[in-house]
């Protein structure tokens, strides 16, 4: 008994010995604890500094522009720097897209979509997809009008908070621009045009708004420590992104059914309609599904609600703190543009 109990420890004292070890190249970087890897100085970084991006710098501050760390069971490195990034970007080894339950959880615990895929099933998704939007306006000159037109929408939705408060009004940016974004994604999609009063759908964005801020680039618990999806959903916040995941697939199912109701092959629509046609060609083994047209649906609809909308949001922002640029800005409108019409993608040479 005894020499059980002694060689369980020693078995468990060498496996966590070979956890903290660091695999022979990889980049410099904090030490790895068992399990926890460098989670812990990390998280004492981001306390001491309030970002995760300034405990990164910090990090490349003491370890060199390419950082190598251990976040539970995820290995992550941190690239900075113009030399670093351009190698990294034009390098094969770095086009495979990450796996665990934080991104699969996202596509029904399966590997769909576009965002997240890679190898030959991405490279034929995403020929396709490109391909067929273009015939719905995807860079060309037909999705700036579509632009223009949300442009017009936003502009009227910012001039009705004004006059419905004369002393002025406050306009968070984090979810000004969300519903125009999804908007111009959305026509395209599946020929809809949403307003502030789909209050389905605003619950949604603001869902998402809220579960964006709880991920950021480090990931989540749930998926650098996957034990605790089972003996801790609700602290590990596993349970809240299974929730919101399954509510954006039931407004994007519904969706979807509607399509499918009222299919005619010989009216495409959109690029629902589009990928529907396919759906019923390729027949059963292929990789055109309906499941996979949810999942690119949900990574379009991400992307109308995060990327886009908070890279204007931040340009606002910026606007604001330093007034002598948009001074500027407004000055070069009115010189090229006037004030009897709003700008045009033509006018960007000028």
């Amino acid at each position: 008994m005894l020499f059980l109990v002694l060689a369980f420890f020693a078995i468990t004292a060498l496996l966590l010995y070979l956890d903290s070890r660091k695999p022979k190249g990889f980049p410099p970087g904090p030490d790895w604890l068992p399990i926890l890897g460098s989670a812990r100085e990390l998280a004492q970084l981001r306390k001491e500094t309030g970002y995760l991006y300034k405990a990164c710098e910090e990090l490349v501050h003491r370890y060199g522009p390419v950082v190598g760390l251990r976040v539970g069971k995820d290995r992550q490195v941190i690239v900075s720097g113009y030399e670093a990034i351009r190698e990294m970007s034009s390098r094969d080894d770095f086009d495979g897209r990450p796996r665990g339950p934080l991104y699969e959880t996202r596509t029904f615990n399966l590997r769909r979509g576009l965002l997240l895929t890679d190898s030959d099933f991405w490279l034929e998704q995403r020929k396709f997809v490109i391909r067929h939007l273009r015939e719905f306006g995807f860079g060309r000159r037909g999705m700036a009008g579509m632009v223009q037109d949300e442009a017009g929408e936003l502009v009227r939705a910012f001039e009705e908070k004004l006059r419905a408060s004369p002393e002025g009004a406050i306009a968070p940016m984090h979810d000004a621009f969300g519903l125009y974004v999804l908007n111009t994604l959305w026509t395209m999609l599946a020929s809809i045009r949403y307003t502030p009063e789909d209050t389905e759908l605003v619950t949604l964005q603001a869902l998402l708004n809220d579960l964006f801020t709880r991920l950021d680039m480090a990931g989540a618990l749930f998926s650098q420590f996957p034990i605790l999806q089972y003996i801790a959903p609700d602290a590990s916040g596993y349970t809240e992104f299974v929730t919101i995941h399954q509510r954006l697939w039931k407004f994007l199912r519904d969706e979807m059914d509607r399509h499918i109701e009222t299919y005619d092959p010989n009216e495409m629509r959109d690029f629902m309609d589009v990928y529907i046609k396919m759906i019923k060609e390729a027949g059963p083994n292929s990789s055109f599904t309906e499941l996979q047209l949810l999942a690119i649906c949900m990574d379009m609809f991400m992307a109308g609600s995060e990327t886009t909308s908070k890279s204007l949001g931040f340009g606002f922002l910026y606007l604001l703190r330093h007034p002598e640029v948009q001074k500027r800005v407004q000055e070069e409108l009115d010189a090229v543009v006037g004030s009897g019409r709003a700008p045009e993608l033509a006018d960007r040479p000028k």
